[in-house]
């Protein structure tokens, strides 16, 4: 397999290969040396086309095909694997100091860098990846472990070395094209698209609103449940935000995925959040709720893997601006 934007892609897949990179960048980590019999396996998670690509390596000792030690390997183009490994790290840190109190925040620990092929080396997440719990009678509780996870997260004393982000940093990331692409490609749409935005940055309830990490693309597949646990993965998102951008986005997950029992999830959720948050209001909420719809819609119309996309994108902005509709009245009663 070969991709001009990910190099490293080839050695990545070779289990020899690997098995020497691994050796010389963990050697000091799991105390391995030349008299250690190590061999690893690897597994393809993920592939994105030069973008990045998520591999498993399943890690055996001196032969023995017995609880092997799991890693997961990303790669990624140009010098993206450097910085993201350098947020972990920072986070790990802080995840370490918040060990110590009576809200820890859960994350597999980022292991190592490996310059020359552009990949970050961590651990697997333990436990089961929440999208396994849909018709499991724990859901609920995996729900309300994510809500203090999260809630942890935001409340991590973390130095702000990066430049916080704001609604329009997140339009562009995760709205791509953009909105106005897809109102001049679809007509239709255009009206409720243009609604929703102005009223989306005609709201001043984001105004002098605080900033704390956030993940910022947290969904059910970055999550792993581990008894009373949940670890989030996928820090590829991780800036200085608004913590409603996380919140939101999650809220509108768990109705668009769970449907009927979505309304019981939210609550849950949001119950389990404030208990553990410092702060007992979200500022924004509603804002970032009716962006996850924005963003949704913005998916359809990307993807177009359905038949019916473009009355399923109508449908979620229509959710958005409900949304937004819905705080005004209550705001003004």
């Amino acid at each position: 397999m070969e991709d001009r934007k990910l190099p490293g892609l080839q050695p990545a897949l070779n289990d020899s290969e690997m098995r020497k990179r691994l050796r010389l960048s963990l050697w000091n980590r799991f105390g391995i040396d030349d008299t250690l019999h190590l061999t690893a396996r690897h597994q393809v998670l993920k592939y994105t086309p030069g973008k990045r690509c998520v591999v498993e390596y399943q890690m055996h000792f001196n032969g023995s095909m017995v609880s092997p030690r799991r890693l997961i390997g990303k790669l990624y183009r140009k010098d993206r694997g450097r910085i993201i490994f350098n947020n972990l790290s920072a986070l790990w840190l802080a995840s370490t100091e918040s060990a110590k109190t009576e809200k820890p925040f859960w994350m597999p620990e980022p292991l190592a860098y490996v310059a020359e092929l552009g990949m970050v080396l961590q651990d697997a997440a333990p436990g089961r990846r929440l999208t396994d719990f849909s018709g499991d009678s724990g859901l609920q509780q995996a729900i309300r472990s994510v809500a203090t996870n999260l809630a942890a997260l935001h409340s991590l004393p973390m130095p702000m070395s990066v430049v916080g982000k704001g609604l329009v940093d997140h339009l562009e990331k995760y709205c791509h094209p953009s909105p106005q692409v897809m109102m001049e490609a679809c007509p239709e749409l255009a009206p409720l698209t243009q609604r929703l935005l102005e009223a989306i940055f005609a709201d001043t309830d984001l105004q002098n609103a605080r900033l704390c990490p956030v993940h910022g693309d947290l969904g059910l597949a970055q999550i792993f449940i581990a008894g009373a646990r949940a670890y989030f993965i996928d820090f590829d998102g991780f800036c200085f935000s608004h913590p409603a951008l996380d919140v939101g986005n999650f809220l509108v997950t768990l109705r668009v995925h769970f449907t009927e029992k979505g309304k019981e999830l939210v609550s849950a959720f949001l119950q389990s959040y404030h208990a553990g948050s410092a702060s007992s209001r979200l500022a924004g909420l509603h804002i970032y709720e009716a962006f996850a719809y924005l963003r949704r819609a913005m998916i359809c119309f990307r993807v177009r893997t359905e038949p019916d996309w473009a009355e399923r994108a109508r449908q979620l902005l229509e959710r958005g601006q409900e949304v937004l509709d819905s705080f005004t009245r209550h705001h003004n009663t």
